[in-house]
């Protein structure tokens, strides 16, 4: 196994808290927006005492801008996305479920961009791995009606397949270290939900996800909780990944731990229980990801 993928498991790990976080700040009363500002906010500052504890300086070239425009804004679009499927309502198992389509969006990217030839086998593969994220979720999305809390981990999907294809361009990251790359991203990142905030916040009143509100104790502390656990790390972890170490759509696969995972918190946290169907769907999960792993080593 290689470092890469020793990353990418412990960035699944911190993924895999994201909604769990989510959900207990939306009980709190605490809007997707709100959120993700405290977040991106907090997870920046932590970000700027290790650049500063390392000597590492954190602003970027003019030749750079346009990477970290992309790279930022499409962050805060997949983020806020996902979250706020939450606050629509959806179930934690169906949301992680739609959001990871996102192998499918990778592969489809990976052959645009002439990076990875889709075979047969692969194909097979990831249709494995899809398959059984949608087994995860039982029968509750049959029965859910097409809104905003299916929409938008869909969305989430492709934004996160975007975001880890961008992170991978050589061009403006290889000069930058992977602390570096993240701070980056959050300060782009944070105006850029702002100016959504200030948009959608004109166009809908839903206090769960544009609301805001003064966050009290509790609340500060999942925030902190969220912004270094399950923000810096996972993030921090995926920018140390090494392209030649591991192929795109390995990546995406293997990151189809988070969604076990997910469901696992789901349970011990807000007893949400599993069906047999869903055990079917963890283990292709599992076997997706196993295969991934031998693709990537053979």
């Amino acid at each position: 196994m290689s470092r890469s993928q020793i990353y990418i498991g412990l960035a699944a790990m911190g993924f895999s808290f994201i909604l769990i976080f989510s959900t207990a700040l939306k009980n709190s009363g605490m809007s997707s927006f709100e959120q993700l500002f405290f977040r991106l906010s907090f997870g920046g500052l932590i970000v700027l005492a290790i650049l500063f504890w390392r000597k590492e300086s954190w602003s970027f070239r003019r030749k750079d801008v346009r990477f970290f425009v992309a790279i930022g804004s499409i962050y805060s679009l997949f983020t806020l996305s996902g979250m706020s499927s939450i606050a629509f309502g959806t179930p934690i198992a169906v949301a992680v479920a739609l959001i990871y389509t996102q192998p499918l969006f990778t592969a489809i990217i990976s052959f645009a961009t002439g990076k990875e030839e889709i075979t047969w086998l692969r194909l097979c593969v990831i249709f494995l791995g899809v398959s059984g994220v949608f087994f995860l979720t039982g029968q509750q999305i049959i029965s859910m009606e097409i809104d905003l809390g299916i929409v938008l981990p869909v969305l989430a999907g492709l934004f996160y397949a975007l975001y880890l294809w961008l992170k991978r361009q050589a061009g403006a990251a290889h000069e930058y270290t992977p602390f570096q790359v993240l701070l980056n991203t959050f300060l782009i990142a944070i105006p850029f939900l702002l100016v959504v905030w200030l948009i959608l916040g004109n166009l809908m009143v839903i206090p769960l996800f544009v609301g805001f509100s003064i966050p009290e104790l509790g609340q500060l502390l999942l925030l902190i909780g969220f912004a270094a656990f399950s923000t810096v790390l996972p993030y921090s972890m995926l920018n140390f990944v090494k392209p030649e170490e591991i192929s795109p759509t390995s990546e995406g696969l293997l990151l189809l731990g988070d969604p076990l995972l997910h469901s696992l918190w789901a349970i011990l946290f807000f007893d949400q229980y599993v069906t047999p169907v869903q055990y079917i769907g963890a283990a292709l999960i599992l076997l997706s990801a196993a295969i991934s792993l031998k693709f990537s080593s053979g």
